[in-house]
């Protein structure tokens, strides 16, 4: 088991998907993956990606998440080890957090701003009816913010996106992808989690592959630290490698 693959893998929209999504928009002939707070079905992975999470399986999959833990524990997958909220915490391979990445970020979040103002700046004149929002927080400690649009049209996270940049501190970043608008302080980020945790299974096995999978554009910063990267081609990231791509016509 030491010398098989590791798989950093991301989770919605790469191993498995809302129903709507889904081949056909139903469920028929899936397996139900992932479940809202009130029990409600959320997630389905479809036959081919079971048979991925299955090869993946052959070696350790560990879940690189924008969801919290809270949230994670509602998803039919490995729990630990598992890089929870875009890096803001990491379940160790006994289940408890990691308190030394805890209290790293704890200190690196008491020298920047206060994600509290910066969601109070961002959120106090938004239309309540279009649009739901939410800090997410780690163990007592906020971490990013989160918009989504009550609207079919997801396209209006765009424009509410132009309207909230003056807001935004300087050096934070940006990230949307479908129906999620999220906005998360210079010092979370999947990649620092991924590298810390990286770190610590060279430690242990050295030449071990390492395998990176993600779908969208955030996901890059930690699937450049694997040695091989794989991404689902009806993605965000392969379509963002694609564009002008001469050898695909």
């Amino acid at each position: 088991m030491n010398h098989m693959p590791v798989a950093l893998a991301d989770l919605d929209d790469t191993l498995f998907q809302t129903a709507k999504k889904c081949p056909d928009g139903g469920t028929d002939g899936l397996r139900l993956m992932s479940r809202l707070v009130d029990g409600s079905p959320s997630g389905y992975a479809t036959q081919l990606q079971q048979n991925m999470l299955d090869w993946l399986r052959i070696g350790q999959v560990i879940p690189v998440t924008a969801r919290s833990r809270d949230v994670l524990a509602r998803v039919d997958i490995e729990q630990a080890p598992a890089i929870c909220s875009n890096g803001g915490c990491i379940v160790a391979t006994g289940g408890g957090v990691d308190q030394d990445w805890h209290s790293h970020l704890t200190a690196q979040a008491s020298t920047t701003d206060s994600i509290a103002d910066v969601y109070q700046a961002l959120t106090s004149d938004m239309d309540t009816e279009a649009f739901r929002h939410w800090i997410v927080s780690e163990n007592q400690l906020p971490l990013f913010i989160v918009i989504k649009t009550n609207l079919d049209n997801h396209d209006v996270l765009g424009d509410l996106h132009a309207n909230l940049e003056v807001h935004l501190p300087v050096e934070w970043r940006m990230h949307r992808n479908g129906n999620n608008l999220a906005y998360l302080p210079t010092w979370l980020n999947k990649r620092h989690a991924a590298k810390y945790l990286i770190e610590k299974i060279r430690a242990d096995r050295p030449d071990v592959p390492i395998i990176g999978f993600g779908d969208s554009l955030s996901d890059v910063g930690f699937i450049d630290l694997c040695d091989y990267a794989m991404t689902p081609t009806q993605s965000q990231l392969w379509k963002n490698v694609i564009v002008d791509n001469d050898w695909i016509n």
